[in-house]
């Protein structure tokens, strides 16, 4: 028995090996086709055009921008960096303020400093983590 296999409509003859398997990855597709159609599945990229891709249609308007992800990220690592600079005492206060948000008259309470120093270190921390931040 011959096999063929229809290619840009020309009959090609095969072996009965590749005619199977060929057989078997068509019935795939067809099936993928057909569970598709049955299940109303619909793809963005149907719509596509030359000036469009399908699923630019569909943005999230309130979705943040892969720029604004970008710089987030990069300014988060930054922060990362200039925080292993900063001695153990900085990092506790800024945890201490921002992790576990107590305030700066708690802190003063617990640690017998008065709430004036507490606000100075406080802010030169701030100013010296801005300062890596820039460079």
């Amino acid at each position: 028995m011959d096999y063929y296999i229809k290619v840009r409509d020309v009959q090609v003859p095969v072996t009965e090996e590749i005619y199977k398997t060929y057989c078997r990855g068509e019935r795939k597709e067809r099936y993928f086709r057909e569970s598709d159609r049955k299940n109303k599945t619909f793809f963005y990229d149907a719509l596509d055009t030359e000036e469009l891709n399908g699923s630019e249609m569909f943005w999230d308007p309130s979705a943040e921008s892969v720029e604004a992800m970008a710089e987030k990220n990069w300014f988060l690592e930054e922060l990362r960096e200039s925080l292993k600079e900063l001695s153990e005492g900085e990092r506790e206060l800024l945890s201490r303020l921002y992790v576990y948000q107590e305030s700066l008259r708690a802190i003063a309470r617990s640690s017998g400093i008065p709430v004036t120093t507490l606000q100075a270190r406080h802010q030169r921390i701030l100013k010296k983590l801005r300062k890596k931040i820039e460079k």
